[in-house]
């Protein structure tokens, strides 16, 4: 397994490395800035994972998220990203970034490994203290609510009101001629 650790404290790197040690064919890589990551990655690096600390500095391990899956969206090559956050509280915003998983810090070397295995192997995420999620689709991805819509034929309904509905026989710049306003001459 190879794998991109972006850290830049000593202490973060060491729980890191406790947890992949021994595993066969695994190699670390460790760069200090998320900015390294991604110019590595935009070179067409390869790694299984990235395994990012939220504290990094600059601009921390979710925007090193967001920019990942970003490119993901538009079609690079990209792995999945576990962000280590330092509180609990934090996990809404790893969800948000998009992070395959999150662990908190300190990371047991135990947990972090399997979570680790987990994503890479593309299985759900292990059930255990300060591990999980639960990412945010991003406004690129179909929303599920959307298409299942458009296939049966209820689009545009919401909870404020009735379905767009369209006169009938109304459509392209008909339809837009139907809306409000078009039968007053206006």
């Amino acid at each position: 397994m190879k794998i991109l650790m972006v850290a830049d404290h000593a202490s973060v790197a060491a729980q890191v490395r406790t947890a992949v040690e021994g595993w066969d064919a695994s190699t670390v890589f460790q760069v200090s800035t998320p900015q390294r990551a991604i110019a590595l990655l935009d070179e067409g690096e390869s790694y299984d994972v990235v395994v990012a600390d939220n504290d990094t500095h600059p601009t921390g391990g979710l925007a090193l998220t967001r920019e990942v899956k970003a490119r993901g969206q538009m079609g690079q090559d990209m792995p999945p990203v576990v962000l280590l956050i330092a509180r609990a509280q934090d996990k809404w915003l790893a969800n948000w970034a998009q992070a395959d998983a999150y662990v908190q810090k300190p990371a047991d070397p135990f947990d972090l490994r399997e979570t680790l295995q987990a994503v890479v192997a593309g299985d759900p995420i292990p059930a255990l203290p300060g591990v999980g999620g639960e990412p945010k689709p991003s406004l690129l991805d179909p929303a599920p609510e959307r298409e299942l819509a458009v296939q049966t034929g209820v689009a545009g309904r919401s909870d404020e009101g009735p379905a767009d509905e369209l006169p009938e026989g109304a459509t392209g710049d008909a339809a837009v001629a139907a809306g409000p306003g078009a039968a007053t001459g206006l």
